[in-house]
């Protein structure tokens, strides 16, 4: 059995402010919570750990390598 366009990738690679990832972040928890989209489940906690890894570094930046200005 082949790949059906549905099994293909898409990929959302998004920037925002660190006020507009926070709020993101807060969405995405409300909405897998809700559990109503449990097809997305994976996809808001792929969501949330990547908000949060992001959020976490600008909020304790790493006390190695360059430092940010």
């Amino acid at each position: 059995m082949g790949m059906t366009d549905d099994d293909d990738p898409v990929y959302c690679d998004v920037q925002m402010p660190l006020a507009q990832g926070r709020e993101l972040l807060q969405l995405v928890t409300t909405l897998r919570e809700s559990k109503a989209h449990p097809k997305l489940d994976s996809v808001f906690e792929h969501m949330q750990d990547e908000l949060s890894t992001s959020i976490d570094i600008v909020d304790n930046p790493p006390t190695w390598g360059p430092r940010r200005q």
